[in-house]
């Protein structure tokens, strides 16, 4: 079976193109998502109430301060 150089490089442009448009894509969105988040925006502030509201019920239900004795609760 012959091997057809041009088709191998084509192949591998196309693949080295999109993984280069893939991370440019990449660091352009997490630099936007950077600033949306920056201290006292409007969506940082709900992320942060998200995350105070996560860590109460966290240590309301998921903390257990006592040993359970055994048996089981009627």
């Amino acid at each position: 079976m012959p091997v057809d150089i041009e088709v191998i490089i084509e192949r591998a442009l196309e693949q080295a193109f999109a993984k280069a448009l893939e991370q440019v894509v990449q660091n352009k969105a997490e630099s936007l998502f950077q600033k949306a988040f920056e201290n006292g925006s409007p969506l940082s502030q709900k992320l942060e109430a998200k995350i105070e509201a996560g860590f109460d019920r966290f240590f309301d239900e998921g903390i257990r301060w006592e040993k359970k004795k055994p048996g089981f609760k009627k």
